[in-house]
C-alpha cells in the first residue's frame, strides 16, 4: 500500500481539493507530479518538446476529471498520473501516424513489467540499469527521485563515472560514494517498481 511520508500531503485529499477548484492543491498537485510526468511522457513521444508538453496538460485535465479514480492502495500519485498519460500518447501518436512508436513502446512497457516482475524477486542489478534497450525506462524512473539521487545515478550509470570521479566531485571517500548509491538505488528500485506496477495492472 502507498502512503505518504511524514510531512507528506495525502494524494487523495490534495485531488479532492484540486476537484473543489482550490488553486492552491491544483499548484501543489500540478509541482508534485510534473517532473515525472514530462520525463515519462518525452521519451514516448521521440523526445519532441512540443508534444510532450502538449500531452502534459492533457493528462493533467484528464486527471483532475478523473480524481476519482486514484487509489492509493495501487500505487503513488506520480504513478497515477503518468499510467493516465499513456492513453493521451496513443491518441498523439496515431494522430501523428506514428504508428511503429506505439507498437515499439508497446513491446518497451511488456519489457518494463519483466523487469519490474524480476525485481520484486531479487534486488536491483546492474545489467537493468545498463541495458541499451531499457534505458528511457532508466530515465522515466529518474524523473521520479529526489535531484540528488538522480544525478549521482546519472553519473554513474549514464555518464560512467568512476567511484574516484564521484569521491572528487563530492569531497567524500569512496566508501561514502558507495553508502549514497546504495540510497540512490533503492529510491530508483522504488521509482521503477511503480512505473512496473502501474503497467502490469494496465496489461492484466
Amino acid at each position: 500500500m502507498a502512503r505518504p511520508n511524514e510531512g507528506e500531503e495525502e494524494p487523495g485529499a490534495l485531488l479532492r481539493a484540486v476537484a473543489q477548484g482550490d488553486a492552491s492543491a491544483l499548484r501543489r498537485f500540478y509541482e508534485a507530479c510534473v517532473d515525472a510526468l514530462y520525463t515519462f511522457v518525452f521519451y514516448r513521444v521521440g523526445k519532441d518538446p512540443a508534444l510532450a508538453e502538449d500531452v502534459v496538460q492533457e493528462t493533467f485535465l484528464a486527471a483532475m476529471q478523473r480524481h476519482g479514480d486514484f487509489d492509493a492502495d495501487r500505487g503513488t500519485l506520480r504513478g497515477w498520473v503518468c499510467q493516465l498519460s499513456r492513453n493521451v500518447i496513443r491518441s498523439h501518436l496515431k494522430a501523428h501516424r506514428r504508428h511503429a512508436e506505439i507498437d515499439m513502446w508497446d513491446r518497451v512497457d511488456h519489457k518494463l513489467v519483466t523487469a519490474f516482475e524480476r525485481m520484486e524477486r531479487e534486488a536491483l542489478a546492474d545489467d537493468v540499469l545498463e541495458q541499451r534497450e531499457v534505458q528511457d525506462l532508466v530515465h522515466m524512473a529518474m524523473g521520479h527521485l529526489a535531484d540528488h539521487h538522480r544525478r549521482l545515478l546519472e553519473r554513474k550509470y549514464l555518464e560512467d563515472a568512476t567511484l574516484a570521479d564521484l569521491s572528487v566531485e563530492l569531497g567524500v571517500s569512496e566508501d561514502a560514494v558507495k553508502s549514497m548509491l546504495a540510497r540512490a538505488r533503492r529510491a530508483f528500485r522504488e521509482a521503477f517498481q511503480t512505473l512496473g506496477r502501474s503497467l502490469s495492472e494496465a496489461e492484466s
